[in-house]
């Protein structure tokens, strides 16, 4: 019967030098350990010049790609227009960074489409409501303003039954 275990290792007390290993190795490791320092952009640089030294470029960009979706998303420590600046200034020449920026800067476009079209919905629905019951109230707002595109989408088939407001959402 097989038995497994993990071995946690406290990269605190390692200087950066210390961190020892192929570029992979090295990059994760650090990568975690300088996510909450208080300069994350010099470290997020750093990071990149590491990346470069990936001699898979198909690896490279799926490393590039994940770090900074970690970064910016996923612990909100940098924003996304500092990411794009600081890889525009990494590797102007490189054409495979410029093709991932390039690719990164129309997902963050899509991304604002789609937030763009789920709000109209919601200025729509409230539109719609207000023209049938009259101004609605802050809680009213709030709530229509949360929802989903699926949620906002099924409300507004139910209005056009509804007899109150209340009736829209339940």
């Amino acid at each position: 019967m097989p038995q497994f275990c993990y071995a946690l290792q406290d990269l605190s007390p390692r200087s950066d030098a210390e961190i020892k290993g192929d570029v992979l190795t090295r990059l994760v490791q650090l990568a975690l350990r300088w996510v909450f320092s208080d300069q994350p952009l010099e470290h997020l640089q750093r990071l990149i010049a590491l990346i470069d030294q990936v001699a898979d470029r198909d690896t490279a960009l799926q490393i590039l790609e994940s770090l900074l979706r970690y970064y910016v998303q996923g612990t909100q420590r940098v924003e996304e227009d500092d990411a794009r600046r600081l890889l525009e200034q990494t590797a102007p020449g490189d054409s495979i960074m410029q093709t991932f920026i390039d690719r990164y800067i129309e997902q963050g476009r899509e991304q604002g489409i789609e937030q763009g079209i789920e709000q109209g919905k919601a200025e729509m629905l409230l539109r719609l409501m207000e023209r049938k019951f009259g101004p609605a109230d802050a809680r009213l707002r709030q709530q229509i303003q949360e929802a989903d595109a699926e949620t906002l989408l099924e409300w507004s088939d139910r209005i056009l039954t509804a007899e109150t407001p209340e009736a829209v959402f339940h």
